[in-house]
């Protein structure tokens, strides 16, 4: 019985369920539709890695450092000068949003992207069982 679910499992029903939530703050159902897209790996990493970002840069925000080449700004810098579509538009699903708002968000969003890159391994034992 679990095998023949797992061997039909949708990666993207988590972000599904997630973007068609009207409980889930919209923020939230937006990050989950840009992430929808990605690949389970490179969609977690990547969010990982600006979420990790944006909470260096509310640390640096919180001891008040206003450095232009704060090691936070320079981190950030080097993000968005890589050219990733997926993590410039999940940048600026949050740039307006207070830096504690927009950090707390992507580590959500990057919660739901490690369950669901997660979801692999007994996803491919199940559909290896099955075949």
């Amino acid at each position: 019985m679990i095998e023949q679910y797992l061997a039909d499992f949708d990666f993207n029903l988590p972000l599904d369920d997630a973007t068609g939530d009207p409980e889930i703050v919209f923020v939230r159902r937006k990050l989950a539709h840009v992430a929808r897209s990605e690949g389970l790996d490179g969609g977690y990493y990547e969010a990982q890695e600006l979420a990790e970002a944006f909470l260096d840069a509310a640390r640096e925000a919180n001891a008040q450092i206003v450095d232009e080449e704060s090691p936070a700004r320079l981190g950030l810098t080097d993000i968005l000068d890589r050219g990733s579509p997926y993590q410039r538009a999940l940048f600026d699903t949050v740039a307006e949003l207070p830096l504690p708002d927009a950090a707390s968000h992507l580590c959500w969003l990057t919660d739901l992207m490690k369950s669901r890159a997660e979801m692999f391994r007994p996803v491919q034992s199940a559909r290896l069982a099955s075949s």
